[in-house]
């Protein structure tokens, strides 16, 4: 077990970080969307180059997710169709910068995909208003728990059955994202399956419908799990 004590530097830091979140969240929230923000944002272990990453966590229009980012005068970069791998949901990001998007899945999400979110540490926007922090896995593998003062770091993979208790997840959730994790550092790479820049005149939708027209696995996971 690692305790790590927060300076004010990383204090003001997380403080920006969370603002810009709670930023993006309230033209979503607003129009009843619900997001959430995970990672070390919403666990509290940042550092200058840690991510800010909203996510809407059910599938809706893009076309109106972006109306209201852009009725909020919030600018996007770039809009992404990324997909881990064959099998996992397609999501949609609108790139604010190199590190801050708002992301969404373009269909529905497995049980273990929804409880990707819970394993990094994810809070909504009343608990970020109230500087609220979770437990979360990083990437590392480490489980970080919260504490007055910063947090404490324990190692997942030599304990995952109190892991996911302290998390309220499934163990073998737990087990499966340790696994792809470690695999990946073993690895070396962290390459996605699909990356595809929407081109202006077409709408995330438009080109998933695309994707499905010749993707045996998208036909199969929307007759399984509907869209």
């Amino acid at each position: 077990m690692l305790e790590v004590k927060y300076d004010e530097v990383r204090w003001r830091l997380l403080s920006r970080l969370r603002e810009k979140a709670l930023m993006l969240m309230r033209p979503l929230l607003a129009h009843g969307l619900n997001p959430i923000v995970y990672g070390s944002i919403a666990r509290g272990d940042v550092d200058e180059k840690s991510d800010v990453d909203v996510f809407i966590p059910f599938p809706v229009s893009t076309t109106m997710v972006e109306l209201y980012l852009s009725e909020a005068n919030i600018r996007m970069r770039d809009r992404i169709l990324v997909q881990a791998t064959p099998i996992h949901v397609p999501k949609a990001y609108l790139v604010i910068d190199d590190y801050t998007s708002i992301s969404l899945p373009l269909l529905k999400m497995t049980e273990d995909e929804i409880g990707f979110y819970k394993l990094a540490g994810q809070v909504s926007y009343e608990e970020l208003r109230r500087g609220m922090r979770v437990p979360g896995m990083n990437k590392e593998l480490m489980l970080i728990i919260p504490t007055a003062e910063g947090h404490i770091e324990l190692p997942v993979e030599r304990n995952v059955e109190e892991a996911a208790s302290i998390l309220g997840v499934d163990s073998k959730i737990l087990r499966n994202r340790v696994r792809v994790l470690r695999r990946r550092r073993e690895l070396g790479r962290t390459g996605v399956y699909r990356e595809i820049i929407i081109p202006q005149d077409k709408s995330f939708e438009q080109v998933l419908d695309e994707l499905v027209d010749r993707d045996p696995a998208l036909k199969r996971r929307i007759r399984t799990l509907g869209k």
